[in-house]
């Protein structure tokens, strides 16, 4: 079949759309070039369609043109028409979209009912199906602040098809989630759609939930391509001309009987650069970690595997000194310095840690000025005097442009951060933590939002990074990734720190 032709029609006559974009396009305000142009697209009820496209083809844009929230920020042409406006999204920062009004997942879930006037029983008993059919049940009392960056996102959904949308849009719907969390939203989505629902999935990776979509359309420079592909006669080929990360194509091996063992037994390497022995993590009297033993050696990357809610995050944050540790852990770093009594500021002298979302950890109202005052200019933070500081601030300066070149972020010294791509402003975060020159690098779900120029860049970078002498702990659900870039792999099961064999 050609790449765009058309796929064949059954013999039943189609139902009406319940959305149809005509030459549509969208200019932001302030832009002189539109983010979209010439758009044509038809979604029919029980269908889904994946619109994959590279970061800056405007797949974002897309999703947020069909949910309609587009309006005040700039001008459209051609049509939009809906039967309905039956259409609940859930947009590429889940995190957004949780309100923070609500103690609990149960509560939260049931909040959009009761904010439009329904009964708080029927609200209770929509959000206990919204749960139910994203497998999320058991989450239901647990507090929002203790949720995993994919179980805040699955939370989002739930509340989102408690008011029954007729048509659901989901951007990166995939990105925080592992992998038998996707295939439990597949079948969600499946669900969906037998009754009628329609799916608009949108996205820069082609993945568990693309592929089980009805067509797959490419969005580039800002067109989207006629007709469409059937998901199984998409080839790796076709989604590297087109920039899209292709993450079908997984490590799937299974786990031995669990056997508690440090990465250290996988024999002699470079020099350890963190061991840590005896760790273990309380949250909300609930044991996280139990135990863990890790040893992170020079010019290793180990990639660090798990379900959600594993624990994964939680890892990381001990490590860097953001999540306090039980008694009796042993972190030490290069040079064999204990570090488990230090404060984080002081971890930062030999450890840098860039978090899930980035947001946290941007401040300043450009890039460049972000990377400038991303580290002291005296060494240990030392105060200069005059004319050794504007030598510094000199190197500084050739610093910053070699890690904006190395992070791909040159042309947007002058942006503010926020106004990057979700990958961009964690690449802006991992360039400031380059700049404090660790001697280990933490990682926290780097490949989310991710095309494909943007996954092979991060790989580059890991590698420049070890390449030099450092060490990378990576948390990821990107198996694919994890088996190509990974000297180890390991992975978080029952509060446990295991070889992924």
């Amino acid at each position: 079949m050609p790449e765009h032709a058309p796929l064949p029609s059954s013999s039943a006559p189609p139902s009406p759309p319940v959305l149809t974009l005509r030459e549509f396009g969208f200019t932001y305000r302030g832009s002189d070039d539109p983010a979209l142009t010439g758009v044509d697209l038809m979604l029919h009820p029980g269908e889904a369609v994946a619109v994959l496209g590279p970061q800056g083809a405007g797949t974002s844009t897309l999703a947020r043109a069909v949910a309609r929230l587009l309006g005040e920020h700039g001008e459209s042409t051609g049509s939009r028409e809906a039967t309905d406006d039956g259409i609940g999204m859930l947009g590429d920062d889940p995190e957004a979209q949780v309100t923070g009004l609500s103690r609990t997942v149960r509560e939260e879930a049931a909040l959009p009912g009761r904010l439009i006037g329904l009964p708080l029983q029927d609200c209770l008993a929509r959000a206990a199906v919204s749960l139910e059919t994203l497998g999320i049940t058991a989450l239901a009392e647990r507090e929002l602040s203790t949720l995993s960056g994919g179980e805040r996102q699955l939370t989002a959904l739930a509340s989102l098809l408690t008011l029954h949308p007729r048509v659901l849009v989901l951007d990166q719907a995939s990105q925080s989630l592992d992998h038998s969390a996707r295939r439990r939203l597949a079948r969600s989505l499946r669900q969906f759609r037998a009754t009628g629902g329609a799916v608009l999935l949108t996205g820069h990776q082609h993945d568990e939930l693309s592929v089980e979509c009805d067509r797959v359309l490419f969005l580039d420079e800002k067109r989207l391509s006629a007709g469409g592909l059937m998901p199984s006669s998409v080839t790796p080929v076709q989604l590297a001309a087109h920039g899209i990360w292709d993450a079908r194509h997984e490590v799937h091996t299974p786990l031995n009987t669990p056997v508690h063992l440090p990465n250290s037994a996988r024999g002699p390497g470079h020099e350890v650069l963190l061991r840590v022995r005896d760790l273990s993590v309380h949250r909300a009297s609930v044991q996280v970690l139990d135990g863990v033993e890790l040893d992170l050696r020079a010019g290793e990357v180990t990639a660090l595997l798990g379900a959600n809610g594993s624990g994964k995050s939680t890892l990381l944050g001990s490590l860097a000194g953001l999540v306090p540790s039980g008694a009796g852990a042993s972190i030490l770093g290069p040079g064999g310095v204990e570090l488990a009594a230090e404060p984080a500021h002081r971890r930062a002298n030999h450890i840098a840690w860039v978090g899930q979302d980035p947001g946290d950890q941007l401040s300043a109202s450009t890039v460049h000025a972000e990377l400038m005052r991303a580290a002291p200019l005296g060494p240990g933070g030392r105060r200069l005097k005059r004319a050794d500081r504007l030598q510094a601030k000199k190197q500084r300066e050739l610093d910053v442009q070699r890690v904006m070149e190395m992070a791909g972020l040159t042309a947007h010294a002058e942006d503010h951060p926020y106004d990057l791509q979700p990958a961009q402003r964690k690449d802006c975060v991992i360039a400031s933590a380059l700049l404090m020159n660790p001697a280990v690098l933490l990682l926290d779900e780097p490949t989310l939002g991710r095309d494909a120029a943007g996954m092979a860049r991060l790989s580059h970078l890991l590698r420049s990074f070890t390449s030099a002498g450092g060490a990378v702990l990576v948390a990821t659900h990107d198996r694919r990734w994890a088996a190509e870039v990974g000297d180890h792999q390991l992975r978080l099961v029952a509060d446990h720190l295991l070889p992924d064999t």
